[in-house]
């Protein structure tokens, strides 16, 4: 398989977003988030993990499936 499939970039760091989420709270439980002002959460500890993570996941849809965003820097149309 050589040629790239590009998705819609929004659609592909939810897609990415939603599988690091999902293990970035699995790992931290409820030491995930914590509370913030304004009714905001924001990562704890986690989030470091959870970079980790996305970076991973967006490395093996891009790697072994050629899946791609298509954003404008990585899809030279």
């Amino acid at each position: 398989m050589t040629d790239k499939i590009y998705i819609d970039n929004s659609r592909f760091m939810e897609l990415i977003d939603e599988l690091a989420t999902q293990i970035t709270e699995m790992k931290f439980d409820e030491g995930t988030y914590r509370a913030a002002t304004h009714d905001v959460v924001m990562w704890n500890d986690a989030q470091d993990y959870y970079n980790e993570k996305y970076d991973e996941y967006e490395g093996l849809f891009n790697n072994i499936a050629n899946i791609y965003s298509d954003n404008e820097n990585s899809n030279p149309r």
